[in-house]
């Protein structure tokens, strides 16, 4: 009896030990170490119901909005809850990743992900997977699997079947590997996953903004899986009685190639008020932002940190002025990190203007590369 009692005692053992192994391999060796991951594990690592603004959309997100300059300006906690590229398809489950860990007192959905205008974009493998390999193994991803995959379903959610063979690619990855570690034993990450271009973009193309205001009415439909996409999320938010979330569309310099987009970012406002909800069309009249065309963005979807920075003021000041966000108290500790995040942001600010004027064009995102030179700034 005893021995039996020994033997099941070491398969159980052995079976944990297995579970335990193949998760760490996983969540640092076995997956696709990129920005989207660094940023979604980030969002896990931040104190459980700790952040006054969580925003949730596409690389608009994490271009326009500065958490740690939000909090120097405002006092405002907040998150980037972004995937390069999302799709509409993944939004629903991203706010119930949201709903699960923070309650905050607004999200932001920017609604991008909608207005692609190609199914195909909408169901590409990578949109679908910058989400779904990044988030913990839990209802919400069986069940968003199971609503949005069709073939390969195990490799989406255990992303190690996918990326089994990925040992070659090691080395090229380390930096966000190594920035996730670090994020994990530190607890939070300094800069909340902002990624930006050092660029200050000119069009060749003629800017339609200024007839954007009087273009309310001009208007395109929706993809059918788009818009389907976005009445399941606002189902989901009316059926959840959710009151704390407002949607949105960022700033973008519209041309004629891109005017459609705004057409369809006017049908989805419409979409959004059938269902009682605001949504902040901050493209139709970017002067009231602040912004400058000419000098505040790295390309047509997406501003500079010149942009980024004055964008996140109007924001900040004009959510704490219309929803009632306002910082809640922090712990003597939760202060001390988000000073740092601020600190953080302001040496990112400064490299990246010392990269623009030198004229040299680069992506930066929050790894450890950047990091350890962001030392040299603060």
């Amino acid at each position: 009896m005893k021995k039996n009692v020994f033997r099941i005692i070491r398969i159980l053992c052995l079976i944990l030990a297995l579970a335990v192994s193949v998760g760490l391999l996983q969540e640092f060796l076995l997956c696709h170490a990129d920005h989207n991951r660094q940023r979604l594990t980030g969002f896990y690592n931040e104190d459980s119901e700790s952040l006054d603004v969580v925003f949730l959309g596409a690389s608009e997100v994490y271009s326009d909005f500065a958490p740690g300059y939000a909090y120097s300006h405002s006092g405002l906690t907040s998150y980037l809850f972004a995937t390069q590229s999302n799709s509409i398809l993944n939004y629903k489950s991203q706010l119930k990743n949201i709903l699960s860990r923070q309650k905050p007192d607004l999200i932001v959905i920017e609604l991008n992900g909608a207005v692609y205008g190609d199914e195909a974009e909408a169901t590409k493998e990578a949109n679908l997977r910058n989400y779904s390999d990044n988030v913990p193994l839990d209802s919400t991803k069986f069940e968003w699997v199971s609503e949005n995959v069709r073939e390969n379903q195990p490799e989406y959610l255990f992303p190690f079947l996918k990326y089994h063979m990925l040992w070659s690619d090691l080395a090229s990855e380390m930096k966000y590997r190594k920035t996730i570690i670090n994020d994990t034993f530190r607890g939070y990450s300094y800069l909340k996953g902002v990624l930006n271009e050092t660029n200050v973009f000119h069009s060749d193309q003629r800017s339609m903004n200024s007839a954007l205001p009087m273009s309310a009415s001009s208007k395109k439909p929706l993809t059918g899986i788009e818009e389907k996409g976005l009445r399941d999320l606002l189902q989901y938010c009316r059926d959840q009685g959710l009151q704390n979330v407002v949607f949105a569309r960022f700033p973008h310099i519209v041309v004629r190639r891109t005017f459609d987009r705004f057409e369809r970012s006017n049908t989805v406002g419409d979409i959004v008020a059938e269902y009682g909800y605001d949504y902040l069309n901050l493209e139709r009249d970017i002067a009231m932002t602040g912004l400058d065309e000419n000098n505040d963005f790295y390309n047509l979807d997406h501003l500079n940190i010149y942009g980024q920075k004055k964008f996140t003021a109007y924001l900040c000041d004009y959510l704490k002025e219309h929803y009632a966000c306002a910082p809640h108290e922090l712990t003597d500790r939760q202060e001390d990190e988000w000073k740092t995040c601020a600190d953080y942001y302001n040496a990112y600010y400064s490299y990246s203007d010392s990269l623009i004027k030198a004229g040299d064009r680069r992506e930066l995102s929050e790894d450890c590369d950047l990091i350890d030179t962001l030392k040299e700034y603060l």
